[in-house]
C-alpha cells in the first residue's frame, strides 16, 4: 500500500493544523495564567489596603482616646 502525493499533502496540512491548534491552546493557557496572576496581585493589594485602613483606624482611635483625658483635665482646671 503506497500513498499517493495527494495523501502526503493531506497529512502535512493536518499536521500543520494540529500544531497550530496546540500553539493557540498554549497561548490561551498562558493568558489564563497571566489573568490569574493579575487577580492574585489585585487580591494581595486589597488585603494590604485593608490592613493599612485597620492600622490607621486604630491609630486614630488611640490618638483620640489619649486626647480625651487631657481635654477633660483642662476643663477641670
Amino acid at each position: 500500500m503506497s500513498l499517493e502525493p495527494g495523501h502526503y499533502i493531506t497529512l502535512a496540512i493536518a499536521a500543520v493544523g494540529f500544531i497550530t491548534w496546540l500553539v493557540r491552546l498554549e497561548g490561551r493557557v498562558n493568558a489564563l495564567k497571566a489573568k490569574e496572576a493579575g487577580h492574585d496581585a489585585t487580591r494581595d493589594e486589597v488585603i494590604r489596603l485593608q490592613e493599612q485602613v485597620k492600622f490607621l483606624t486604630s491609630a486614630i482611635q488611640d490618638l483620640a482616646g489619649s486626647m480625651r483625658p487631657a481635654a477633660r483635665r483642662r476643663i477641670a482646671e
